[in-house]
């Protein structure tokens, strides 16, 4: 954390309703943000059974708007029934209000808090700071708990959302416009006149709506072309923008027999949450005034991006529903993390059973990423002819 943030990080602490208590979260807080290994080293320190039963149920409800609490929390750890009569004493309200915090037992009563606080301090101000770039971060997966009068969601028939929200906080843009990332793509994208599109708006040859673009119309840093073992596949029936036939998903299976094409735009974070809100029809266009509105939050920031450096991939549970909910972590390409958006892994078995279909693309789109191949040169026309043509025979 310390690393990604380069220093920047507020550690606030609510409460102070125990002066041990806080100052032995404040100490262990510390510690693990320097770099220690956190371990339990003493009975006290087991969490009680109802207290991990909190922590879970605040998890589920939460998980939703920040999809990094997905993850499991440990299964073998050790817990406590209820506190002792000393604990109980320990922890009551007269008895915190005259705490010294010399006398701290548990946790981290064996350590002299005033050394640690003299390490932490000396490990901080060897930190260099970049003090004119700070920024406040806005790194929220969802936009509200509660939705105001002012949001509306709107399903559409082919399962795509729009969301409508008024903008309050620009200052996620700022932070992940100073993060690149590659962007793989392997439908229409390929083409880069197509996926401009995303970036400067518009819309290109074959195209029937265009797009909004993104916030930052800057051009991509840099372009290349590699291979991907995932499937590439056809699905669905129609898009407003394609017409009828299917438009293309990779399998999120990793599987070493199959080779996909992509193409690799170097864009920015900020960019590539654009790209996202418009691959899934997040943006709300004004067509009486020409005004559009995005999503007020990222649906990637700083702990997605941790938790897909682990987990390969993340079903975005706030757009579940939507064709492209899925992003999947490619590995790293000149020490920057390759990201795609593709289908949940539960749809590729509504395809395999027929609930949902699987298509040829219309010759239109087939065409279009026909081009990118070609004039990619990664392909002939006769070669890029028969991969489309062979990914959209093979069943699944």
């Amino acid at each position: 954390m310390l690393g990604f943030a380069q220093g920047r990080i507020v550690m606030a602490l609510e409460g102070v309703y125990n002066l041990r208590s806080i100052a032995n979260s404040f100490c262990a807080c510390a510690k693990v943000l320097l770099g220690d290994k956190f371990k339990f080293n003493s009975p006290e320190m087991r969490p009680f059974e109802s207290t991990w039963r909190v922590i879970q149920a605040v998890r589920d409800e939460l998980k939703t708007c920040w999809p990094v609490l997905c993850s499991k929390l440990p299964e073998n750890v050790s817990l406590r029934s209820r506190p002792s009569p000393s604990e109980l004493y320990a922890s009551s309200g007269s008895k915190s209000d005259v705490e010294d915090v010399d006398d701290l037992s548990g946790a981290v009563s064996s350590v002299n808090v005033i050394q640690v606080a003299d390490d932490v301090s000396e490990r901080l101000s060897k930190m260099k700071l970049d003090e004119d770039n700070l920024a406040m971060k806005t790194t929220s997966s969802c936009a509200t708990a509660e939705p105001s009068p002012t949001d509306s969601v709107e399903a559409y028939n082919d399962a795509s959302v729009v969301v409508s929200k008024r903008i309050s906080d620009l200052s996620w843009r700022s932070v992940l416009s100073r993060t690149y990332v590659w962007y793989a793509s392997f439908g229409s994208n390929m083409w880069k006149p197509r996926f401009l599109c995303y970036i400067q708006g518009g819309k290109a040859e074959g195209m029937s709506i265009p797009c909004c673009g993104s916030h930052d119309t800057s051009l991509p840093r840099g372009t290349m072309w590699k291979t991907v073992p995932h499937r590439l596949l056809f699905g669905r029936s129609f898009t407003p923008c394609w017409g009828t036939g299917g438009v293309a998903f990779l399998n999120p299976e990793i599987n070493c027999n199959e080779e996909s094409y992509v193409c690799m735009y170097k864009i920015t974070l900020e960019q590539f949450n654009d790209v996202l809100f418009q691959e899934n029809r997040l943006v709300l266009e004004d067509g009486q005034d020409g005004n559009v509105e995005y999503p007020d939050s990222p649906l990637i920031g700083s702990s997605e991006m941790e938790f897909m450096s682990t987990n390969q991939a993340l079903h975005l549970e706030p757009i579940k529903d939507s064709w492209y909910s899925n992003v999947l972590y490619l590995g790293k390409e000149d020490d920057l993390p390759i990201l795609t958006m593709t289908c949940p892994s539960s749809d590729i078995e509504l395809f395999k059973s027929g609930e949902l279909p699987l298509a040829p693309p219309s010759k239109t789109y087939a065409g279009t990423l026909i081009r990118g191949l070609v004039e990619g040169k990664q392909l002939d026309a006769d070669g890029a002819t028969n991969y489309i043509n062979s990914a959209a025979a093979r069943g699944l």
